[in-house]
């Protein structure tokens, strides 16, 4: 008898989940999907998304389906990343993903829709081919670092000009002693030295340079997918006013005028009467 009670519980309620879906998946034509909640190990944590990010659009196309159809495009074995475009607090970017992301998710409300769609007015989808992948690290004093994560030849072929152009100062030092005692030990030595300082950068050099970047107390803050540093700037600047850049192309950030004033007060200035 309760093994019965049990069963029918289980239907009604299976049956009044099956309704409710169907009510939502009827309205579903101009809505998208929101992370409600991150998994234990999905990849929407790895890929520093945060809870009420909305998914608008796939490789460039807008979404208005469940995430079981987001979860079986994502899992396309054949392409090498997909391009997802991303609503967060009125600001739209692109990140990329190879597989399924993972994490709860629901539907935004009609509202968030209809703002979603003034955003996408102004953003410009690219061809899938066009886009580089750019990791962003910042720091507590909101210092970004940018760097493309594409392969570099340059790395390989000569990596003390790799680190100059990616202004790793400490790195090239160490290179650069590595050449010149080997070099002065024998000629074999130095171009044995040179093959394998060669490999290791054609391995690693994605890692070398995040390295570098924690090593300078900066944390991975997003990453995006866009078809330059200039996009990847605007971006950010939009996601956080107050961002700053070592070579700035998008003007000086964000300065709070209450915290210059608390300056002010307390350097001695007197306030005018």
């Amino acid at each position: 008898m309760a093994d019965e009670i049990e069963q029918t519980s289980e239907d009604v309620a299976g049956s009044q989940n099956t309704e409710a879906r169907q009510e939502v998946e009827g309205d579903v034509t101009n809505l998208f999907l929101r992370l409600k909640e991150h998994g234990r190990f999905s990849r929407t944590r790895a890929m520093r998304l945060r809870e009420e990010d909305i998914v608008v659009a796939l490789d460039g196309k807008l979404f208005h389906d469940t995430i079981e159809n987001l979860t079986d495009n994502l899992s396309n074995d054949e392409e090498e990343f997909f391009v997802l475009t991303i609503y967060r607090a009125g600001v739209l970017f692109d990140i990329s993903t190879r597989g399924p992301l993972g994490g709860t998710f629901d539907y935004c409300s009609t509202t968030e829709a209809e703002k979603i769609e003034k955003c996408l007015e102004e953003h410009k989808f690219h061809k899938k081919e066009d886009y580089k992948i750019f990791e962003v690290l910042k720091d507590v004093f909101k210092s970004c670092d940018i760097y493309d994560t594409s392969y570099n030849s340059l790395a390989v072929y000569m990596p003390p000009l790799w680190l100059i152009q990616q202004r790793m100062w400490e790195p090239l030092v160490a290179i650069l002693a590595v050449y010149l005692i080997t070099l002065n030990v024998n000629i074999f030595l130095f171009i044995l030295a040179c093959v394998l300082i060669s490999l290791y950068f054609k391995k690693g050099q994605l890692i070398i340079r995040r390295s570098y970047s924690m090593y300078q107390d900066r944390q991975v803050w997003v990453t995006l997918a866009a078809v330059n540093e200039l996009e990847v700037q605007k971006t950010c600047r939009n996601l956080d006013p107050k961002c700053k850049f070592p070579n700035s192309l998008v003007g000086p950030p964000k300065i709070d005028e209450i915290s210059n004033r608390k300056k002010r007060k307390r350097s001695g200035n007197l306030m005018p009467a």
